[in-house]
């Protein structure tokens, strides 16, 4: 028993709350809320997937390159990627940041969790802030981005992809949740 929840004898679960109210297994094919949740996914993605990003920041500018190739194609993003089985994310990130742009990153700061619903995909996604010194970023996978540069912290380049604009957020408001797509409201504006 877990305090302040009671479930059936049996342990399956027959309503749930959402943000739009009250929902029953038997309003989903199967029986299934989790239908409900990644209705808008792709059958192969099945579950959420964990992304894993790193933003570096240098006198008051951040680095950021074109994506293209994948998810999300020619939105603004930093490194980022698939956390890999048994791999810590602070080590997902720091392979990443040096297979997409040949840095070694040294100290990191979590930024935020967040909920990501786009671009026909579930992520769960993690932000890093990282210490690359003096290095300077290069597009080591030039098929997976384009244009690179350093821009202002609060006048980054349009469109963004979804992980950095939140981890832009959390750098300018300390945030360090977002829920899900409601919670890009107002982020980046």
């Amino acid at each position: 028993m877990l305090p302040g929840i009671n479930l059936p004898d049996d342990g399956r679960i027959q309503k749930a709350r959402s943000v739009s109210g009250e929902v029953s297994v038997d309003d989903y094919p199967g029986g299934r809320i989790e239908g409900a949740i990644l209705g808008g996914m792709s059958d192969e993605q099945g579950r959420p997937l964990v992304g894993v990003g790193v933003v570096f920041v240098r006198r008051g500018r951040i680095f950021l390159a074109r994506r293209q190739g994948s998810h999300g194609e020619a939105t603004w993003a930093s490194a980022g990627g698939h956390l890999e089985q048994g791999e810590s994310l602070e080590d997902c990130a720091r392979r990443e940041a040096r297979e997409e742009l040949g840095l070694e990153v040294g100290n990191l700061i979590f930024l935020c969790v967040s909920n990501i619903i786009s671009y026909g995909k579930h992520y769960v996604d993690v932000e890093f802030l990282g210490d690359i010194g003096d290095q300077e970023p290069r597009l080591a996978e030039p098929d997976s981005f384009s244009e690179q540069g350093w821009f202002e912290i609060h006048r980054p380049p349009e469109p963004l992809f979804d992980p950095v604009k939140y981890a832009l957020d959390s750098l300018t408001t300390g945030r360090y949740y977002y829920p899900g797509p409601e919670g890009l409201k107002g982020v980046g504006s």
